[in-house]
């Protein structure tokens, strides 16, 4: 009993870790000095054909956009997706949502014609999902479904880059979905057919969140990271940990072109009045009573927070380190603001040209990597420590904890 009650107590204190203190630096990081791996070379292919001149123009920071066509259009954006694309983006891939599992009668499907006759009559969602509208289950399960799927599929792809399906996950169970073993399943088997119908060199990218599975990654070449989160705050180390895991690890699995969007979460919290302030004057050119048009105004828009800029060079560092084809959106949390998800700042240092990356992302201690390109080096640090590291010329950088570093050389 004695054990059962210290196993107890231990797993509720991992937990507690892992769900609520946010990642911290420490005030005195004790400093390591290491030395930067022997570079291995990087030059990317081009075949010529779509997806390779696209990659082949990839900016150093590669941004992407999730829905929110009305509002951040397309250009600066290297990966994008939505309701209603007729047309590619000549900055990057362009995507179509396509319902699969769940669906909006009363947004007469995103105009799937024909998905009335795959529509159930279970409401689909906890409470959390009323925002949405009503939305109903789709029986994908029905023989019928497959064939639907391609033929959708090949008529509303014409003229873009492939699709995006939203929850691509065997967890439905939240929404009063189907058994883990049935989604995995029909996944497989909608994915399979519509890899067989379009091709190579089409696009399919899936929101997987947090998980870390592979049953399709054999036909889908993207991934969703969209990192869902209750609080307000930051994440924890454990979950930044888990985030390199996830980049490492669907970077090796995926498909070809393996491409890898990553949307971590904001801070939440209202500023001093000192910032308001400063905030209002840069904005408004005066000082206004923001509250009375808008009570959550601060919690929806103050993105420029020291801890928030911190956590955003940090994961876009992992995202254009570890994986090869890594795109990052650093936005809102989606209950920040009950009309809107995935809105976002374009911050200044995605502007950072340092030019073409010329090496593979390196790990050189556990939590600590760079990427060499032609003009300087990306860097990202998620330990507790200051890292000094001595590159092959000699040359010394210095990272401090929880961060991540865009470097030009002289």
């Amino acid at each position: 009993m004695k054990k059962l009650i210290i196993l107890i107590i231990f797993t509720f204190t991992i937990s507690l870790n892992s769900a609520f203190p946010e990642c911290k630096s420490p005030k005195k990081p004790k400093e390591k000095i290491v030395y930067a791996p022997e570079i291995i070379s990087y030059a990317r292919i081009n075949s010529g054909n779509r997806i390779d001149k696209v990659l082949s123009n990839r900016k150093t920071i590669n941004v992407f956009r999730a829905w929110n066509s009305w509002t951040f259009k397309s250009y600066n954006y290297g990966l994008t997706w939505g309701v209603s694309l007729n047309a590619q983006n000549p900055w990057g891939f362009s995507l179509q949502e396509i319902l699969w599992a769940y669906t909006y009668p009363f947004k007469g499907h995103y105009g799937q014609v024909g998905m009335d006759r795959f529509m159930s009559k279970r409401k689909w969602g906890s409470d959390s999902w009323k925002e949405y509208g009503k939305t109903y289950h789709v029986n994908y399960t029905d023989p019928e479904f497959e064939d639907y799927m391609a033929n959708l599929i090949k008529g509303t792809s014409k003229g873009i880059d492939g699709i995006m399906f939203d929850l691509w996950k065997d967890n439905h169970k939240w929404a009063g979905g189907k058994s883990k073993k049935i989604v995995q399943k029909h996944r497989y088997k909608i994915s399979k057919r519509i890899r067989e119908e379009m091709g190579r060199d089409f696009i399919i990218l899936g929101n997987i969140n947090w998980e870390k599975e592979r049953v399709t990654h054999e036909f889908i070449n993207g991934v969703f990271l969209e990192l869902w989160k209750k609080k307000k705050s930051g994440y924890s180390c454990e979950e930044i940990k888990k985030i390199g895991d996830l980049l490492k690890y669907h970077d090796k699995h995926l498909s070809y072109p393996k491409l890898i969007a990553l949307n971590p979460w904001k801070i939440s919290k209202q500023p001093s009045k000192k910032i308001q302030k400063e905030y209002m004057l840069k904005k408004f050119g005066k000082e206004v009573d923001i509250k009375k048009f808008n009570k959550k105004y601060w919690i929806q828009n103050y993105r420029s927070s020291p801890k928030n800029m911190q956590f955003a060079k940090l994961f876009t560092a992992m995202a254009m380190v570890i994986p090869e084809n890594g795109y990052i959106l650093y936005g809102d949390n989606n209950h920040d603001n009950p009309s809107n998800d995935h809105h976002h700042e374009f911050y200044d240092f995605y502007h950072t040209d340092l030019g073409k990356e010329i090496s593979i992302g390196m790990e050189i201690a556990d939590g600590l990597g760079l990427k060499m390109y032609q003009k300087g080096l990306i860097a990202y640090n998620y330990t507790k420590y200051r890292y000094k590291i001595i590159l092959k010329n000699g040359k010394a950088i210095t990272i401090e904890p929880v961060t991540g570093l865009f470097v030009e050389f002289e």
